[in-house]
C-alpha cells in the first residue's frame, strides 16, 4: 500500500511582531517528493514578493517529515542567504537538517523562542511590511497540473498499454 501525499501547506501567522509560517498537513513522503519541490519554489516567491529577510518555519512537532521539503528549503537557505530558524522540530528531522550542516541557528520548540532570538540577534531582518501578506491563508504555490500522487500512478500505469509491445 503506497502513502498518500498530503496536500501539505504553510500557513502565515503573526507571532509577537514576526511572520512564522506553519506547516500544515505535513508531508512525510521521503525523497523526490515533487510537491515538496514545488511547495519551496512557493516559498521563495513568497519570501520575495513579501520582501522578508528572515524565515521561521514551525513544524508543529511533527515526526516525521519529508526529507524532500527540508533539502529544498537548506537549498533555498543558501540562495536567500538570511535566518532561517527551524521550530517544533522533532528527532528524526533535526537529524536530518544536522546531517546536513545546519548549524546556524538553534531549533526552538515554539515559534515564540525563535522571534525573541531573531530580535536579540538581527532585529533589522523584522522590519519587513506585513501589509499585503494573508494571514491565516496558505501562502500561493503554484501545484502542477501534470501533478498525480503515486498511488494514482500506479494506477494509471496498470492501465496503459506496454509502450515497448
Amino acid at each position: 500500500m503506497l502513502k498518500k501525499d498530503p496536500n501539505m501547506d504553510f500557513v502565515p501567522e503573526l507571532v509577537d511582531g514576526a511572520v512564522v509560517l506553519n506547516a500544515v498537513d505535513v508531508c512525510s513522503i521521503g525523497n523526490d517528493c515533487r510537491q515538496c519541490t514545488e511547495l519551496s519554489v512557493g516559498i521563495h516567491n513568497w519570501l520575495v514578493a513579501h520582501q522578508l529577510r528572515y524565515l521561521i518555519l514551525d513544524f508543529q512537532d511533527e515526526k516525521e517529515v519529508c526529507v524532500t521539503i527540508l533539502t529544498e528549503l537548506l537549498q533555498l537557505r543558501k540562495r536567500m542567504r538570511f535566518p532561517f530558524l527551524f521550530c517544533g522540530v522533532m528527532e528524526s528531522p533535526r537529524k536530518f537538517l544536522l546531517s546536513y550542516a545546519y548549524n546556524d541557528h538553534p531549533f526552538f520548540t515554539v515559534p515564540e523562542d525563535a522571534v525573541a532570538f531573531l530580535k536579540s540577534k538581527e532585529a533589522g531582518a523584522l522590519s519587513s511590511d506585513f501589509g499585503n501578506i494573508k494571514f491565516g491563508e496558505p501562502i500561493p504555490c503554484t501545484r502542477s497540473r501534470n501533478y498525480r500522487t503515486e498511488e494514482v500512478d500506479v494506477e494509471a500505469e496498470a492501465d496503459e498499454p506496454d509502450a515497448e509491445s
